[in-house]
């Protein structure tokens, strides 16, 4: 199984992809970012970017790690990140649905005010909250789309409930 947790930034996706690690037997945290920061860092004397998701290679290279993690270590997936651009979404969902057919996705979702207030809870440079605020402008309109659904609201709901949500309805 794979269990995709999208959602902006600030809507509870790493909290929530480690709180159901340690409920869901047999399974791992795989976290894309992690690839995506390898890859820019290789291809940075040659190709710069703002955002590693523009990479060419990152969307097949997140696809072929989940392979990979599979293949070695049979175990479900979760996989937290913040995928609002649609084509990229599909890519990657459509290649792990073709690595798993039992692919969940969920987008945690929240008004801006409350993804604002949790930013404003967390340490960040003036860049990286600047950079950050640029993203959930165009999450929170891009995650209303039935393409991202299930939706999850989180404004008012603690992690452990997401999870509870999550886990009825993998179950």
């Amino acid at each position: 199984m794979i269990i995709m947790i999208n959602g902006s930034f600030a809507a509870g996706k790493s909290t929530v992809a480690k709180l159901l690690v340690e409920r869901l037997h047999r399974s791992m945290l795989y976290d894309p970012e992690m690839v995506g920061i390898l890859l820019r860092e290789i291809v940075r004397p040659f190709e710069e970017c703002t955002d590693f998701q523009d990479l060419t290679p990152w969307r097949p290279l997140v696809i072929e790690t989940a392979r990979h993690l599979k293949q070695v270590y049979g175990r479900t997936l979760i996989v937290p990140m913040t995928l609002w651009h649609r084509p990229y979404f599909e890519e990657i969902r459509d290649g792990f649905r073709q690595l798993d057919p039992h692919l969940y996705h969920f987008c945690l979702t929240a008004h801006r005010e409350t993804l604002y207030r949790r930013l404003s809870q967390r340490e960040h440079t003036e860049q990286a909250r600047g950079w950050i605020s640029e993203r959930i402008e165009r999450c929170v309109p891009a995650f209303a789309s039935p393409v991202f659904a299930e939706h999850i609201p989180t404004d008012e709901r603690t992690p452990e409930e997401i999870v509870e949500i999550i886990l009825a309805k993998i179950n």
